[in-house]
């Protein structure tokens, strides 16, 4: 970003401007757009509609490749406002307006924050001081840093060059970053391009984004369904391709497997590779998950509709729905709804929490977490570390399948835990059902086995006994035993 060729000379002779590498594993950085700093009616403020236009078009782009969104404040404790205590005050007292809980915090209406991104309050210019935003970052395995926002000459500024300093590869966004002038903006951006970042236009930013992984699959994990003794069949629901692994006989009483928000159709082999002496076991990759395509929506209605979509195209007459997790909570809501005749269902260790319920035991963070972990190349010596109890050959498929899984299918249905309540449906699921369930898992406590028991009597609630939520992952003999107890009655 030339301003003269005298400035130019001067800067090739010094060795600047190199080109910066783009990374595999972006992440965008929006700072401070928040209300104080893109509207002009703050003491702080001014008109960023154009930056803010450009900021949401990247964070578009960024969704829909699955690439992490982490939105900055500042904002201030009222101790800290009216107070002497924050030195960049003193200088710049107008900041005081910045008060936690005001409208001046408050992320531009005009851009959305949702499950699944980050925000980071800060109190100074740079997003990483005083924060854990280089921490956050590397959980995130992101190699390099796309930052947009306000204001250019100073928290832009301040954060490109943290994060340059904390070892990322850093681009800044020309059209997504603002300022109160024109000449500190262009000052800035000439310095960053420079010294410390690419600047970049906002076509080329989107372009970048555009090209990092969304759902990846690599040979060895499309080499394990060589080994798996089942014919993959397609399904549409909707303008949703959902994928199948059917395991025969094709004579068999059809059990619709429906696993949990981590876990591919694959994953579940261990499982359903026990029972075709009993039954014929389909195992669905969830829609988002596995080779099923992804969807607009995430919420129990729109599996429900899959499951019906599942037995409708493969004809399979008077099914057993078996659910694990989410699983057993897309079986409840679809044998509550009644669409599709079932022979019965089972459900394991459904999600109990729900609103005004203890939250979900796992955090978001720590699945995406684990995801990032997975997009990044992981292994089964890594994931043992978050799944020690797993037979390793589970930890192999966790390592190669879990990159397989939509971000946004796993924040959207993690929302789903807290806002959709399990006990809405259970009581309208109807005989014959069974409610599998570990005996150690903090998804299932014994208060929510109670209460489920009261809410549905005729099911019948079966202990796996030293199983965590995990259940047949932690205490495979016995929970195929049980399991294999409970399909014998249903049939």
């Amino acid at each position: 970003m030339p301003v003269d060729e005298h400035l130019d000379s001067v800067y090739d002779r010094a060795g600047f401007g190199a080109s910066v590498p783009r990374g595999s594993r972006p992440a965008l950085v929006v700072v401070d757009l928040t209300r104080g700093f893109t509207e002009p009616g703050f003491p702080s403020g001014a008109d960023l509609t154009a930056e803010v236009t450009a900021t949401a078009a990247l964070v578009a782009v960024a969704r829909r490749q699955d690439v992490p969104v982490i939105y900055t404040a500042i904002s201030y404790t009222p101790a800290e406002a009216d107070g002497d205590a924050i030195a960049w005050l003193r200088k710049a007292p107008g900041m005081r307006a910045l008060r936690e809980g005001s409208e001046a915090i408050a992320l531009d209406p005009r851009l959305e924050k949702r499950e699944g991104d980050h925000f980071v309050l800060k109190k100074g210019a740079s997003a990483f001081h005083g924060t854990a935003l280089a921490a956050l970052l590397t959980s995130l395995g992101a190699d390099t840093v796309v930052v947009c926002g306000a204001t250019t000459s100073g928290c832009v500024r301040a954060t490109a060059v943290d994060a340059v300093q904390s070892g990322f590869n850093t681009l800044v966004v020309r059209e997504a970053c603002g300022d109160r002038a024109q000449g500190p903006h262009d000052a800035a951006l000439f310095d960053l391009h420079a010294k410390y970042a690419d600047v970049v236009s906002v076509e080329d930013a989107a372009a970048y984004l555009g090209k990092a992984p969304l759902r990846t699959l690599g040979q060895p994990a499309l080499a394990d369904l060589g080994t798996v003794p089942a014919t993959s069949r397609w399904v549409r629901s909707g303008p949703v391709r959902l994928h199948v692994l059917d395991y025969g006989p094709a004579d068999g009483v059809p059990v619709l497997v429906l696993p949990g928000i981590t876990s591919p159709a694959v994953t579940m082999d261990f499982v359903a590779r026990e029972l075709t002496d009993l039954v014929r076991p389909l195992v669905l990759d969830v829609r988002g998950r596995g080779l099923s395509d992804d969807a607009p929506g995430y919420d129990l209605a729109s599996y429900a509709a899959d499951v019906d979509a599942v037995v409708a195209g493969l004809e399979l007459r008077d099914p057993i729905l078996l659910g694990h997790s989410m699983g057993a909570r897309i079986a409840a809501r679809a044998a509550a709804v009644g669409r599709s005749r079932l022979r019965g269902t089972v459900l394991v260790d459904p999600p109990l929490s729900g609103p005004g319920r203890e939250p979900y035991p796992t955090t978001l963070d720590a699945f995406l977490g684990q995801l990032d972990q997975a997009r990044r190349g992981t292994d089964a010596d890594e994931v043992a570390r978050s799944w020690p109890r797993w037979p390793r050959r589970e930890q192999e498929l966790r390592a190669r399948w879990l990159s397989s899984c939509s971000r946004d299918a796993i924040a959207a249905t993690h929302a789903g835990f807290e806002s959709e309540d399990f006990f809405i449906d259970w009581p309208e699921v109807p005989a014959p059902t069974f409610f599998l369930y570990g005996g150690e898992s903090p998804v299932v406590t014994a208060a929510g086995v109670a209460e489920a028991a009261e809410c549905n009597p005729s099911a019948g609630l079966v202990e796996i006994p030293e199983a965590g939520h995990m259940v047949f992952w932690d205490q495979p003999e016995a929970a195929l035993t049980a399991l294999r107890e409970v399909l014998r009655k249903l049939l």
